[in-house]
């Protein structure tokens, strides 16, 4: 798997304890990356909601999906690595993309 901006992927959660460490990743880095074949920037996929969170709505999918309603959380971000990713779960539009790359710009 070589994911690319705006693909969903599951990977360990460095964030959670216990046996269930995975969640889904929304990749947000650019071809810009210096090593962006083999790590990645991401933002979390949380089924929980939280003020800035940014709801991923059926619409914002351009193929596949997750089981449960979900929101990215923007200031959630995490660098893993292609050997820790688990599977692709699907891909979002640019224009969310976007929308959540501006959001994580207010964090730094």
């Amino acid at each position: 798997m070589q994911p690319e901006q705006g693909d969903v992927v599951r990977s360990v959660d460095p964030f959670k304890l216990g046996d269930d460490r995975q969640r889904p990743w929304l990749i947000v880095n650019n071809d810009s990356h210096p090593f962006s074949d083999e790590q990645f920037v991401a933002v979390a996929v949380s089924t929980k909601e939280y003020g800035d969170s940014i709801a991923l709505e059926p619409d914002a999918w351009t193929v596949g999906g997750v089981p449960q309603r979900s929101f990215v959380s923007p200031w959630a971000v995490h660098s893993p690595r292609i050997e820790d990713l688990i599977a692709w779960q699907g891909r979002v539009t640019d224009e969310f993309v976007g929308d959540v790359v501006t959001a994580l710009e207010t964090y730094l």
